[in-house]
């Protein structure tokens, strides 16, 4: 027991301190890749420790695919994350998981983006209304002071489909300008947002000979593609081209380059994220909206912006080798202080195992010395009373028996003293047997014939294992466990049931519940009145273990009212017979409930296999069978993938043993527990091949087979196709 303690111990102060040197976790969700958001991504992993609170930041990139942005977010809820950062794909469709994460109490942060809810914590970003303001007041500007045209200029904004809400605050601060100006001839298309897509409409309306004269596009790279159009029509002189980020390498590049007229730089500032997440964590002051100032790249200062952003760039990559740095130190100091904990625990419990051994060893010699003195007063008391009731026993028994040898005696007379004779010698008897009882118990500790009730529980279980029978053949018949603390009894059913039934054998209910777990029999029959553990609650414990309660019960007793006989059936009982039983009658109950089971385990072996996804409560099991194949489901899909799966692992996650496994699973499917997994694999690997791209391969990889032959092999036994005929159908 005190090694035990030890151990879990160790164990606490491991998992203690092996990786919570981070106070918080902040998981961070990006709708996208690309520059801008690496850079934003680098400050924040920059400001991990720039802080007085050390944070570790968790970063998940949806590659502007919504529904695997959902899937990342509740990925960050479920992870435990103390606080997310998130920058919506879409404005609508994040509205749930911000919900979500607000009921489990986790702060979000929406950033650059907002949603279609009001669940969030605070919002930090740029002013996209004000972007777009910038950016067509300086449209109107280059239009009022480099054109002299004959006609409107034409200005055309080339935007997303407006879900995002970038793109529609972009949208209305631009638009909005435009309205004010009524000179200006505004037009506005719809595109994804892409530069191919930027590239393709500013094409299509060059071609079609229609007059432009500014091109405002809403993030850089798509007024790149906008350029280039038209640079390949020979007009990209006779147009400006005007856009957002304004990164290094990218926006300010271009600008100086002479491709784009102007860039708004859209500020990232991951260390104020960091910094606004730690505010509202430690119950802070914080501002629910936090708009991050920005300015705009002209030909007139983008030299001096590009020297600055340059420097901030190599600053920022030197806080991010400092902090790679930092992390691999810290690292190695949280290992050494766990094994300095770890260390400090074990000498402690060491200290307090030796402490309690001597104790036991003090309170051990205490209690033989008042044994012995009690035993030897015993002794004196059994001594006399062995005595006083001998002697009368004798002067009774003596007489009785002269009497009984006189010839002169009539038949009445004989028959009467032959009545108190064997009473007599029965009442001799009891006294005997209370005595040798006494004898039994005073034997001193580490005598030959010293059992303890836990010992008799032991010895039962192993005498138990000693009546399994077999037959000739080596046939599988059905167990059955026999629970009595009858000699006489056990030794009566034994002799009714082994030309049947295999056969297992207890003494009283503790040791019966136990060899029902080892040996997990088809049915058991046990009587109600046992010492150590009554019939009764062994059936209530039988019935609400997981791993017993298919196991028919059929109680024996000579309890017989009403009220006895429903009290058994509430313990969960599935017959209740009263001695004195018809032999008969009971094999009839054995036989049936056997039948009953084989029965239900036939019909869900006949139909197809508990599946991925199946309701097991549908199939009529009880609830702790229920619990049963809910667990071993969870733990089979856990393992899939595993193709070196073995079922000792199996058995491991479920908590029991690999034959204690394949006896409950065959009880309850009519198949052994490989060939339940390799059904449930079939049925996993025939929905991919019916419903994604996989290859044949990838697919008998991904549920757990080790080679694509054997898969194809077992597949086509299953189903009566080859993997590749299943694709083709659905292709």
């Amino acid at each position: 027991m005190i090694f035990m303690i030890a151990i879990l111990a160790i164990a606490i102060a491991t998992g203690c301190t092996s990786h919570e040197y981070y106070k918080y976790k902040i998981g961070v969700s990006q709708c996208v890749g690309g520059r801008w958001r690496d850079k934003v991504n680098n400050e924040m992993l920059s400001a991990q420790h720039l802080y007085d609170t050390d944070v570790k930041v968790c970063i998940t990139n949806a590659d502007n695919n919504t529904q695997v942005q959902i899937q990342q977010v509740d990925s960050l809820i479920d992870a435990g994350m103390d606080l997310i950062v998130v920058s919506p794909n879409e404005y609508k469709h994040l509205a749930q998981c911000i919900e979500r994460a607000k009921q489990k109490g986790i702060p979000v942060i929406l950033f650059e983006r907002k949603a279609a809810t009001n669940d969030y914590t605070a919002f930090i970003g740029g002013d996209n209304v004000e972007a777009g303001r910038v950016m067509g007041n300086y449209a109107v500007q280059l239009c009022n002071d480099s054109m002299r045209l004959q006609r409107k200029p034409v200005v055309l904004e080339i935007t997303g489909h407006l879900v995002m809400s970038p793109d529609r605050e972009r949208y209305e601060g631009f638009s909005g300008v435009m309205k004010k100006h009524p000179e200006v001839d505004f037009r506005h298309i719809e595109t994804d947002w892409t530069k191919e897509a930027a590239y393709a409409a500013t094409k299509k309306w060059l071609q079609e000979n229609k007059p432009l004269d500014v091109v405002f596009c809403q993030n850089d790279l798509a007024s790149l593609g906008a350029y280039k159009a038209a640079r390949e029509l020979g007009k990209e002189k006779d147009i400006y081209f005007l856009g957002i980020d304004a990164l290094p390498g990218e926006g300010i590049d271009a600008v100086q380059q002479g491709q784009l007229a102007a860039s708004y730089i859209y500020p990232t500032h991951g260390e104020e994220i960091i910094a606004l997440a730690l505010k509202i964590l430690e119950g802070k002051h914080y501002k629910r909206s936090n708009v991050l100032k920005s300015t705009m790249v002209t030909p007139q200062n983008v030299d001096e912006i590009a020297l600055y952003a340059q420097s901030l760039a190599q600053q920022s990559n030197y806080l991010v080798t400092i902090q790679n740095k930092l992390e691999n130190y810290l690292g190695l100091y949280h290992t050494q202080r766990t094994l300095l904990a770890v260390t400090l625990a074990a000498a402690v419990l060491l200290l307090i195992a030796v402490l309690l051994v001597w104790r036991a060893i003090v309170a051990t010699r205490r209690a033989n010395r008042k044994y012995k003195a009690l035993s030897k007063e015993q002794k004196i008391f059994y001594t006399n009373a062995s005595h006083q009731l001998r002697t009368p026993l004798t002067l009774i028994i003596g007489p009785l028996r002269q009497l009984l040898a006189n010839n002169k005696l009539n038949q009445d007379d004989r028959n009467a003293l032959g009545m108190v004779e064997r009473n007599a010698t029965q009442l001799q008897q009891l006294v005997t047997n209370v005595l040798q009882f006494h004898q039994d118990v005073q034997q001193q500790p580490g005598e030959e014939n010293t059992v303890n009730p836990q010992e008799k529980s032991h010895r039962a279980v192993q005498d138990g294992r000693h009546d399994i029978i077999v037959r000739d053949q080596g046939d599988e018949l059905a167990s059955v466990l026999i629970i009595d603390d009858n000699d006489d009894m056990r030794q009566y059913l034994r002799t009714l049931l082994l030309d049947d039934y295999y056969v297992l054998e207890a003494s009283d209910g503790q040791s019966g519940l136990k060899l029902a777990r080892e040996a997990i029999p088809d049915l058991v029959v046990s009587d109600v009145m046992m010492p150590v553990m009554d019939g009764l609650t062994l059936c209530r414990k039988l019935k609400s273990d997981s791993l017993t309660s298919h196991i028919p019960v059929i109680l024996l007793t000579a309890r017989s009212t009403v009220q006895q006989h429903a009290e058994g059936l509430g313990q969960g009982a599935d017959a209740y017979l009263t001695k004195p039983f018809s032999a008969e009658v009971l094999m009839a109950h054995i036989s049936s409930l056997l039948a009953n089971r084989k029965r239900l385990k036939d019909f869900y072996a006949s139909n197809e296999t508990m599946s991925l996804t199946d309701n097991v409560a549908a199939r009529g099991l009880t609830t702790p069978d229920k619990k049963f194949m809910d667990a071993l489901r969870d733990a089979i899909v856990k393992n899939m993938g595993n193709s070196k799966l073995k079922m000792d692992d199996l058995g491991i996650d479920m908590g029991i043993s690999r034959v204690q496994l394949y006896r409950k699973v065959k009880a309850l499917t009519g198949l052994s527990p490989v060939e339940l997994l390799r059904e449930m694999r079939l049925q996993r690997a025939n929905k991919l091949l019916k419903t994604t791209g996989k290859t044949v391969s990838e697919v008998a990889y991904e549920v757990g087979f080790g080679t694509p032959g054997y898969f194809s092999s077992c597949f086509k036994k299953q189903y009566g196709k080859y993997p590749t005929e299943i694709r083709d159908e659905n292709s």
